[in-house]
Protein backbone atom coordinates (compact mmCIF):
# COMPACT_ATOMS: atom_id res chain seq x y z
CA UNK A 1 0.00 0.00 0.00
CA UNK A 2 1.54 3.28 -0.93
CA UNK A 3 1.52 6.47 1.28
CA UNK A 4 -0.31 9.99 0.46
CA UNK A 5 3.60 11.34 0.33
CA UNK A 6 4.46 8.33 -2.47
CA UNK A 7 2.37 10.76 -5.13
CA UNK A 8 4.99 13.25 -4.73
CA UNK A 9 7.71 10.68 -4.52
CA UNK A 10 8.78 11.62 -8.35
CA UNK A 11 9.11 15.36 -8.21
CA UNK A 12 11.98 14.72 -6.09
CA UNK A 13 13.49 12.58 -9.25
CA UNK A 14 12.53 15.36 -11.41
CA UNK A 15 13.99 17.71 -9.51
CA UNK A 16 17.62 15.84 -9.50
CA UNK A 17 16.75 15.92 -13.41
CA UNK A 18 16.71 20.02 -13.10
CA UNK A 19 20.34 19.92 -11.21
CA UNK A 20 21.70 17.98 -13.25
CA UNK A 21 20.35 18.94 -16.70
CA UNK A 22 19.82 15.54 -18.18
CA UNK A 23 18.90 11.82 -17.42
CA UNK A 24 21.48 8.90 -17.09
CA UNK A 25 21.26 5.99 -19.31
CA UNK A 26 21.07 3.18 -17.08
CA UNK A 27 24.98 2.77 -17.89
CA UNK A 28 26.20 6.23 -16.57
CA UNK A 29 24.87 4.49 -12.96
CA UNK A 30 27.78 3.26 -11.31
CA UNK A 31 27.83 1.03 -8.14
CA UNK A 32 30.00 2.67 -5.37
CA UNK A 33 32.97 0.60 -4.86
CA UNK A 34 34.15 -0.75 -1.31
CA UNK A 35 36.06 2.44 -0.26
CA UNK A 36 33.10 4.50 -1.54
CA UNK A 37 31.26 3.07 0.75
CA UNK A 38 33.51 3.24 3.44
CA UNK A 39 34.18 7.23 2.72
CA UNK A 40 30.37 7.83 2.62
CA UNK A 41 29.10 5.64 5.63
CA UNK A 42 32.13 8.16 7.58
CA UNK A 43 31.37 11.25 5.87
CA UNK A 44 28.02 11.76 4.59
CA UNK A 45 25.18 12.77 7.03
CA UNK A 46 22.38 10.31 7.50
CA UNK A 47 24.59 7.87 5.62
CA UNK A 48 23.54 5.20 7.80
CA UNK A 49 20.05 5.41 7.36
CA UNK A 50 20.92 3.63 3.85
CA UNK A 51 23.16 0.77 5.24
CA UNK A 52 21.44 -1.92 3.34
CA UNK A 53 20.70 -0.13 0.09
CA UNK A 54 22.82 0.29 -2.84
CA UNK A 55 24.59 3.05 -4.10
CA UNK A 56 25.19 4.65 -7.32
CA UNK A 57 27.26 7.51 -8.60
CA UNK A 58 26.66 8.80 -11.78
CA UNK A 59 29.38 9.17 -14.51
CA UNK A 60 28.05 10.43 -17.54
CA UNK A 61 29.74 9.08 -21.05
CA UNK A 62 29.53 12.64 -22.13
CA UNK A 63 32.55 14.38 -21.57
CA UNK A 64 30.98 17.88 -21.26
CA UNK A 65 28.72 16.62 -18.82
CA UNK A 66 30.67 14.62 -17.15
CA UNK A 67 33.49 17.94 -16.73
CA UNK A 68 29.86 20.13 -15.32
CA UNK A 69 28.76 17.56 -13.13
CA UNK A 70 32.11 17.22 -11.40
CA UNK A 71 33.02 20.63 -10.89
CA UNK A 72 30.08 21.26 -9.06
CA UNK A 73 28.31 17.49 -7.47
CA UNK A 74 28.75 14.52 -5.87
CA UNK A 75 25.65 12.47 -6.61
CA UNK A 76 25.31 9.39 -4.14
CA UNK A 77 21.89 7.73 -5.14
CA UNK A 78 20.13 5.03 -3.73
CA UNK A 79 18.14 2.44 -5.91
CA UNK A 80 15.19 4.35 -4.73
CA UNK A 81 16.58 7.61 -5.94
CA UNK A 82 17.27 5.43 -9.97
CA UNK A 83 13.90 4.81 -10.21
CA UNK A 84 12.40 8.20 -9.03
CA UNK A 85 14.69 9.81 -11.49
CA UNK A 86 13.14 6.80 -14.32
CA UNK A 87 9.66 7.99 -13.16
CA UNK A 88 10.68 11.63 -13.43
CA UNK A 89 11.81 11.31 -16.97
CA UNK A 90 8.13 10.04 -17.55
CA UNK A 91 6.32 12.57 -16.05
CA UNK A 92 8.08 14.93 -17.98
CA UNK A 93 7.90 13.37 -21.28
CA UNK A 94 3.94 13.46 -20.27
CA UNK A 95 4.06 17.21 -19.15
CA UNK A 96 5.36 17.99 -22.90
CA UNK A 97 3.30 14.96 -24.68
CA UNK A 98 0.24 16.84 -23.55
CA UNK A 99 1.40 20.48 -24.21
CA UNK A 100 1.14 19.33 -27.67
CA UNK A 101 4.47 21.34 -28.59
CA UNK A 102 7.44 20.51 -30.75
CA UNK A 103 10.57 20.16 -28.29
CA UNK A 104 14.21 20.25 -30.52
CA UNK A 105 16.09 18.49 -27.26
CA UNK A 106 15.37 17.63 -23.95
CA UNK A 107 16.92 20.63 -22.82
CA UNK A 108 14.01 22.65 -24.31
CA UNK A 109 11.55 20.17 -22.12
CA UNK A 110 13.42 20.90 -19.09
CA UNK A 111 12.75 24.73 -20.04
CA UNK A 112 9.29 24.23 -20.73
CA UNK A 113 8.54 21.97 -17.13
CA UNK A 114 10.36 24.41 -15.39
CA UNK A 115 7.55 26.60 -16.72
CA UNK A 116 4.35 25.15 -16.00
CA UNK A 117 5.58 23.17 -12.70
CA UNK A 118 5.73 24.29 -8.66
CA UNK A 119 8.84 26.97 -8.49
CA UNK A 120 10.31 25.12 -5.71
CA UNK A 121 10.85 22.40 -8.35
CA UNK A 122 13.37 24.13 -10.40
CA UNK A 123 14.83 26.24 -7.55
CA UNK A 124 18.39 26.83 -7.41
CA UNK A 125 18.75 25.27 -11.29
CA UNK A 126 19.58 26.99 -14.60
CA UNK A 127 16.08 26.20 -15.30
CA UNK A 128 14.67 28.25 -12.59
CA UNK A 129 12.26 30.40 -13.61
CA UNK A 130 12.18 33.93 -14.19
CA UNK A 131 9.75 36.28 -12.41
CA UNK A 132 6.54 36.69 -14.17
CA UNK A 133 6.24 39.39 -16.17
CA UNK A 134 2.16 40.71 -16.32
CA UNK A 135 1.35 41.37 -20.24
CA UNK A 136 -1.47 43.62 -20.79
CA UNK A 137 -4.64 42.06 -21.44
CA UNK A 138 -5.70 41.11 -25.34
CA UNK A 139 -7.78 43.91 -26.40
CA UNK A 140 -9.78 42.57 -28.53
CA UNK A 141 -11.08 39.37 -26.77
CA UNK A 142 -12.20 42.35 -24.31
CA UNK A 143 -13.71 44.15 -26.42
CA UNK A 144 -15.59 41.21 -28.16
CA UNK A 145 -16.60 39.99 -24.48
CA UNK A 146 -18.03 43.58 -24.38
CA UNK A 147 -19.83 43.45 -27.49
CA UNK A 148 -21.47 40.06 -26.70
CA UNK A 149 -22.94 41.53 -23.47
CA UNK A 150 -23.87 44.20 -24.71
CA UNK A 151 -25.78 42.25 -28.00
CA UNK A 152 -27.17 40.02 -25.07
CA UNK A 153 -28.73 42.71 -23.49
CA UNK A 154 -30.45 44.63 -26.19
CA UNK A 155 -31.91 41.57 -27.39
CA UNK A 156 -33.13 40.93 -23.67
CA UNK A 157 -34.65 44.24 -23.91
CA UNK A 158 -36.62 43.88 -27.57
CA UNK A 159 -40.32 43.56 -27.86
CA UNK A 160 -39.86 39.88 -29.73
CA UNK A 161 -37.74 38.08 -26.76
CA UNK A 162 -40.89 39.21 -24.41
CA UNK A 163 -43.03 37.72 -26.95
CA UNK A 164 -41.32 34.14 -26.56
CA UNK A 165 -41.26 34.28 -22.68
Amino acid sequence: MSSFFDIFAPLSGVMAIFKLGFVPKDSEFYELTSEQYQRYYATAAGADEHLDEKLYMILPEDSQKYAELASEYVFVLTEKDVILIKKAEELIEEYCKKSRKKFNNFEEKLYYCASVMPEVISEGTKYERLKKIDFPKNQNKTKMKKANTRKRAEKAKSPDSKKQN
